[in-house]
């Protein structure tokens, strides 16, 4: 039997943080159609289930165009299973438009405040594949003392929350993964992690975050997808494969400008440098400079990013090098600039690269450029 095993895709966000305007739209709309291209890869690998695991939405109160297009495929794959624990992201909204909608799909399945346990192969002659899922609602060190699993069964457990070796006192996201060993779980599905994370439970089982469908942020750079379980009904193996699947990926790319002197020198660094990176045209990429610099080096950070925008879906330029203050060269200087740059270097409430940070800023105003922070 084939699983997929699935969480955080965040439906629904508003993807303003670095988008605005049509790419922020469209990348939304994205997002929601990955739901769907989920669906139809489960298809094509003949998946038996589908198991999310927390935030399929992004906030409390889900869209109704985003609503549908999520019950429309669980209602198109009839012959896959839909389980769905809700995360912390997660509320009622989902299933009171489901209801309002008429009956609940049968192959669509939830979890309460409380163990819930489905068995997945009731048909066959192997042993028994079972699914065990709580939500965590200020109960979560007493859900975990509750849990019950037949040691001769396939047991897969699904939380949402992050792992901790010890539980917190009545923490919702925390994932006490002592208090799980030995007890009779051969896959903890878990959701919360943004990035894929697989780790040994016990002398049984794995634990295992699939992270994300797709990266939101720069925080969330990298491979993203979905994790494919294969199930021997007979042995009990469960053999992981993670599913790289995100449309587009976020890359942070570390440029030295070290000695360089302004930013057309740079632009022509940062080309030869990215394209030895192969990104996708469809990718977002954030270029962070650093290195040490002259006090005086011109540094655009839009005319930067301007520069490489037809070349990517979205790009970022970020300035986080060193300056490197010459000060003695101001030592006599009587103009006001010699004036402020002795001014900050006599600071002892300051260290010395945030008084070359001060220098920056200092200059870029005295010559009326724009100051970034």
């Amino acid at each position: 039997m084939k699983i997929i095993h699935a969480a955080d895709l965040h439906l629904d966000s508003p993807m303003k943080t670095h988008l605005d305007g049509e790419k922020a739209e469209k990348r939304k709309n994205e997002l929601t159609l990955n739901f769907s291209r989920l669906c139809d890869t489960a298809a094509d690998l003949k998946v038996k289930a589908v198991l999310i695991a927390g935030d399929l939405f992004d906030t409390k109160s889900v869209s109704k165009k985003v609503a549908n297009i999520v019950l429309a495929q669980i209602n198109k794959y009839k012959d896959i299973d839909f389980y769905y624990l809700r995360g912390n992201h997660d509320r009622d909204s989902f299933l009171s438009f489901i209801k309002s909608t008429g009956d609940i799909p049968s192959n669509f399945h939830m979890f309460e405040d409380e163990w819930s346990s489905y068995c997945l192969n009731p048909e066959s002659d192997g042993r028994k594949i079972m699914l065990y899922g709580a939500e965590f609602n200020n109960n979560a060190s007493k859900i975990i003392t509750l849990f019950n699993a037949d040691f001769n069964d396939i047991n897969i457990v699904t939380l949402h929350g992050q792992e901790n070796e010890y539980t917190g006192k009545d923490k919702t996201d925390i994932v006490p993964i002592s208090a799980l060993r030995g007890r009779g779980i051969d896959y903890l599905a878990l959701g919360h992690v943004h990035e894929h994370k697989i780790k040994t439970l016990d002398s049984r089982g794995i634990y295992c975050y699939p992270g994300c469908l797709e990266g939101r942020g720069f925080d969330e750079c990298g491979d993203h997808g979905f994790v494919l379980l294969d199930i021997d009904e007979e042995n009990g193996d469960i053999i992981p494969q993670f599913i790289d699947f995100a449309y587009r990926k976020l890359h942070t790319l570390d440029i030295d400008i070290s000695n360089l002197e302004n930013s057309g020198e740079i632009i022509e660094k940062i080309g030869k440098d990215i394209m030895a990176c192969r990104y996708s045209p469809r990718d977002m990429v954030k270029i962070r400079l650093v290195g040490e610099v002259d006090e005086n080096a011109e540094i655009n950070e839009m005319l930067i990013a301007d520069a490489f925008k037809d070349e990517y879906f979205f790009v970022k330029v970020k300035n986080e090098s060193s300056v490197r203050v010459n000060y003695m060269k101001y030592a006599l200087d009587e103009s006001l600039k010699g004036w402020f740059i002795r001014l900050v270097q006599n600071s002892d409430e300051i260290d010395e690269e945030t008084k070359g940070q001060i220098v920056r800023m200092g200059l870029n105003a005295l010559s009326g450029e724009e100051i970034v922070q």
